[in-house]
């Protein structure tokens, strides 16, 4: 083994140590997207490439969102690692929906909320979640509307009627999220909350909630306010300078 590569094997295993002490939350934004890029490239230094990430998407949720033809214009990164980084993060929506399916009994609302949050937090475009519960409080069905575009889904009918035929739920829950916006509901969303909650009620459903997903926490349409909040982490964990 060359001397380059003794020196970068040990700085991965410096790194996975740390991440696993401290956290990968706790990392920095270069340690973090370093970390993430050990598992696209098996060796090799990857904290030059770490940085051209960052210079160019700024974030890590940034180099997710990025599209495989643009990744590919970065120095290191070619078809194929492009598609790898791309698919970790569908990777870590199809854990969301995995644990939401091995559920058992749902007793609070929080548990219903962090399904809602694993689904659809850091979703890039419009998407839209159909969640089935029977009457012992078990999740029966789940289902999720892809939107092509950014900012708009519209609620399926064909789609949703389908799905409350097929589940046969004693309760019923819809969520959407609005990525690079807010969680507060336009007049289009209260109009889709009516138009379900009556959908519902003629089929003998109740429908537990409507909640909105954004950059800023969870809103609930029950409760009419956000009922989780987020902070920007990194915003908060900027350094800056600060004069006297």
């Amino acid at each position: 083994m060359k001397n380059d590569d003794v020196k970068h094997d040990g700085h991965r295993k410096r790194l996975l140590d740390l991440a696993n002490d401290v956290g990968v939350d706790n990392l920095s934004n270069v340690q973090i997207v370093e970390f993430m890029l050990t598992y696209i490239f098996p060796r090799g230094d990857v904290n030059p490439l770490a940085h051209r990430l960052l210079d160019a998407y700024g974030t890590l949720s940034g180099i997710f969102d990025a599209e495989v033809c643009d990744l590919m214009t970065i120095s290191g990164i070619n078809e194929r690692s492009a598609k790898k980084i791309k698919l970790l993060k569908s990777l870590l929506t199809a854990c969301a929906s995995s644990r939401a399916k091995t559920l058992g009994k749902v007793t609070k609302v929080a548990d219903i909320i962090n399904i809602v949050e694993d689904m659809l937090r850091h979703q890039t475009t419009e998407n839209m979640v159909f969640l089935s519960f029977n009457k012992a409080g078990r999740l029966c069905g789940q289902k999720r509307i892809r939107a092509m575009s950014q900012d708009t889904v519209a609620i399926p009918i064909l789609e949703l009627t389908s799905f409350l035929s097929s589940t046969k739920p004693t309760t019923f829950v819809i969520a959407h999220c609005h990525p690079y916006g807010e969680a507060y509901p336009s007049q289009a969303d209260f109009s889709a909350f009516s138009l379900v909650e009556k959908l519902c009620f003629d089929c003998g459903i109740r429908l537990l909630d409507s909640y909105i997903v954004g950059e800023n926490g969870i809103y609930s349409f029950r409760e009419n306010r956000l009922v989780r909040e987020y902070y920007d982490s990194e915003l908060l964990n900027r350094n800056i300078a600060i004069r006297g």
